[in-house]
């Protein structure tokens, strides 16, 4: 498939703006280029390399945020809310963001979503849990397997956001819990959790993509229906959607890695289907943000049993 490629023209403040722009438009996996990053990585040879090309270490003076969207219907409209958010933060002007102009290409989906695999190997998260691309093999030796392919879809663990969740569930008693997985990307925290012994999961996107690499993942990994069950759509928004998944203390653990805003927005919805006693883990707060949530957690009756930190990002686990 020909992916329709959209380039946000950005600076490294701009960048963590665009990015929210980008999950306001339901978009949960792209590419930002930032030179910094490269020679942060060379400085501190926090990443093992041999070689770099050269054309890699001429700075391009600017950050690109690259998104690819599907040559359809709802790429159409991700791709005029992206228009109108960068726009909005363009009009604001309140700081210096580049120069936000946005290009568009054409891009294969093949060559996209192939050439990254070099760098996806089977990862141990935690003491119990090896994290194993479908394409890769792996000797077993008593860790839990979790296979995933996350084509476009975020979820490989190798994320600190994604391996923190784990950490965090493979160290509660998930042995015939019910769980709700909301922003499960590729369905990893979901299907972790199945394999970690619950029985009940729902995995929520709003892009359909990702709901759809959820659901393969799971029959990958040998999941029965009736126990995960991948769906498509924004909760905030779609009543039916929300009929179908949320009832009054139904779940007994949520996992949402998502971003800082829309766990905050999503609380009286995690309120209403968390049973009393249930648990939340929540990642994909950046350490700056992670006081916000606390503060939000608090107002809503919540007690905080851990808060940890790993490379800027935070995990919290709250009790309802």
């Amino acid at each position: 498939m020909i992916l329709n490629e959209l380039t946000i023209h950005t600076n490294t403040l701009g960048s963590e703006l665009v990015g929210g722009v980008l999950v306001s438009a339901g978009i949960s996996c792209f590419v930002t280029e930032d030179f910094g990053d490269l020679q942060d990585v060379i400085e501190q040879k926090s990443i093992p390399f041999d070689y770099i090309e050269d054309d890699l270490l001429v700075d391009p003076g600017e950050v690109r945020v690259k998104v690819y969207l599907t040559p359809d219907e709802q790429g159409s409209i991700q791709a005029e809310e992206i228009v109108q958010g960068v726009k909005k933060l363009k009009d604001e002007g309140e700081f210096d963001l580049g120069t936000l102009e946005i290009t568009f290409a054409e891009a294969n989906e093949d060559d996209w979503a192939n050439n990254w695999k070099e760098l996806f190997h089977p990862l141990q998260i935690g003491n119990r849990v090896v994290v194993k691309p479908t394409w890769e093999s792996y000797e077993p030796d008593g860790r839990i397997v979790l296979e995933i392919d996350p084509a476009s879809s975020f979820g490989t663990g190798r994320h600190e956001t994604t391996a923190l969740c784990l950490e965090e569930l493979e160290n509660e008693p998930l042995e015939d819990a019910s769980l709700l997985d909301m922003g499960c990307g590729s369905g990893i925290l979901g299907i972790g959790a199945a394999l970690l012994g619950a029985t009940d999961v729902v995995c929520v996107d709003i892009e359909e993509g990702a709901a759809k690499a959820a659901a393969e993942n799971a029959r990958v990994n040998g999941l029965p229906e009736n126990v995960l069950r991948s769906y498509c759509g924004n909760v905030l928004d779609d009543r039916n959607l929300r009929q179908q998944i949320i009832r009054k203390n139904r779940y007994d653990f949520i996992a949402a890695n998502i971003v800082a805003d829309v766990i905050v927005q999503m609380l009286p919805l995690f309120e209403e289907c968390l049973r009393p006693g249930g648990v939340m883990v929540l990642s994909g707060i950046l350490s700056t943000r992670r006081e916000d949530v606390l503060e939000a957690l608090a107002a809503k009756g919540f007690t905080i049993r851990m808060s940890r930190e790993r490379n800027d990002w935070a995990v919290i686990v709250a009790e309802k």
